[in-house]
């Protein structure tokens, strides 16, 4: 798959020269053919959805970086031992189904990994635009065959890397520990990281960062329904400023130190990232809020670029994606990656509700983060009690929630509650939704941690101390 940038107007033109309607029933006719198509994916109306399952499908994508545990740096895209022949190294070794390449270069491969309890789980292992390791897997109904996944992909990683002649370190935190600039980060050679970097150095301070340096945990929870998956998006974006909070893992941003980091500190760039699609939804919380509320505020962004199914990448410039859609035909794929183009706190995608506000955690933690959230998104009921443990908030409490955790830790006071108390509760409620013993298990993997309130940064901070003391 080859990509190329490609001017916009001149896509535009074409596609109005290309048809015998008049413009403005053109426009019309293929903005309502796309806008069906968006809603469709996102109600899971498209067919995508399978009917029928009582347990959610869950995908877990994390985010890592590799670094060399010699010397303690990045390692670089080319080379004999670099990300890219680490990557072509890994593709010999499982079922893989599809490899991704961009301006020749091997970016992605995709698979499936065969467990030994019967599930056979798609896994697709890329590379973010500063170098990270992004490892999909799922979806699939169990976290514990979707850990099982990870740590095999890891194993394999080793190895391979050992073959190659190299030492490498795979690092779950929130930002690039050995980084103390971002534009030291050099960018991974394909065209989509380059438009949005020329995009982002004009919307915010940390533009750069995000891109490059920023790792994450991501979870993606199925709905089966309207109703289900809009409250299943007010108890996400609720949460929001909680899992900042409770999966804080910077150790050193921009070369500070642990103790000279502050608390949460990925949250406060994507914050200035790109202010226009980041953040809460307008309306989230107001009654009449549906899918159609959320598309036209999606279809209110820029969406930056624009990657067709032959891959050819294209540059949107300042166009919203509402206009966008007036002059282009969208096929189904085209349509449903428009709905990556924006990052707020919850995010609908294909018949599914993403979550991305935790740091990259290591593969067992992120394993009891995600099934923490899939205690509490589990079902219609599951979600009604955890909203009614936070109770009625509006749009303005989240952000003051957000600050409070920022300032005082533990010691913060949440939608009118100590973050302790409400921790506590959503902990119980997640436990209590939970079926299978082998999740409660995978549970307490993170939240022993919360239980003597700690984050998972606090041992950085704790280890720093230490040293600084000489102890």
């Amino acid at each position: 798959m080859s990509a190329q940038n490609t001017d916009f107007s001149r896509e535009v033109t074409a596609a109005m020269q290309n048809s015998d309607m008049p413009s403005s029933t053109y426009e019309s006719s293929t903005y309502e053919r796309n806008h069906f198509t968006l809603l469709s994916i996102l109600r899971g109306t498209d067919g995508s959805r399978t009917p029928g399952r009582d347990e959610p499908q869950l995908t877990l994508r994390l985010e890592r970086i590799f670094l060399d545990r010699a010397t303690g740096t990045r390692v670089p895209f080319e080379g004999e031992a670099g990300l890219e022949a680490l990557l072509k190294a890994l593709s010999q070794t499982w079922q893989v189904f599809e490899t991704q390449s961009f301006e020749g270069h091997l970016m992605g491969i995709y698979g499936r990994m065969a467990l030994g309890n019967g599930y056979l789980v798609p896994l697709f292992v890329s590379l973010g635009a500063g170098g990270q390791l992004v490892c999909k897997a799922g979806p699939c109904p169990s976290v514990e065959s979707l850990l099982a996944v990870v740590e095999a992909l890891d194993r394999q990683l080793h190895v391979e890397a050992t073959k190659l002649g190299a030492n490498y370190d795979l690092v779950a935190e929130g930002y690039n520990p050995a980084v103390s600039s971002p534009l030291d980060v050099a960018l991974i050679p394909r065209a989509r990281w380059a438009i949005l970097n020329a995009h982002l150095g004009s919307t915010g301070r940390y533009g750069r960062d995000v891109m490059r340096c920023a790792c994450s945990t991501g979870v993606s929870i199925s709905h089966s329904g309207d109703h289900d998956a809009i409250q299943a998006f007010r108890l996400a974006t609720a949460l929001a400023p909680i899992l900042c909070f409770l999966t804080d893992n910077v150790r050193s941003f921009r070369g500070a130190g642990a103790r000279r980091t502050q608390r949460m500190v990925r949250s406060v760039m994507w914050e200035d990232f790109d202010r226009t699609r980041c953040g809460i939804v307008p309306g989230t919380f107001d009654s009449n809020f549906t899918f159609e509320t959320y598309l036209n505020w999606v279809e209110s962004k820029q969406p930056i670029l624009f990657e067709s199914d032959d891959g050819t990448v294209l540059s949107t410039g300042k166009v919203v994606l509402s206009d966008f859609m007036r002059t282009h035909r969208l096929s189904r794929n085209e349509a449903a990656h428009l709905l990556h183009n924006v990052y707020p706190y919850a995010r609908f995608t294909e018949h599914t509700l993403q979550i991305s506000q935790a740091d990259s955690l290591r593969p067992r933690m992120a394993a009891g983060y995600l099934t923490f959230l899939k205690g509490l998104l589990r079902n219609e009921r599951s979600v009604a009690t955890a909203l009614s443990a936070i109770g009625s908030i509006r749009e303005s409490d989240v952000a003051d929630a957000m600050r409070s955790l920022r300032k005082y830790g533990w010691g913060a006071t949440v939608y009118g509650q100590p973050v302790t108390t409400l921790v506590d509760k959503l902990v119980y409620l997640s436990r209590s939704s939970l079926i299978d013993p082998t999740d409660l298990r995978i549970l307490s993997g993170i939240t022993e941690l919360w239980e003597v309130r700690m984050v998972p940064r606090d041992a950085f901070v704790h280890q720093e101390t230490k040293e600084v003391r000489g102890w």
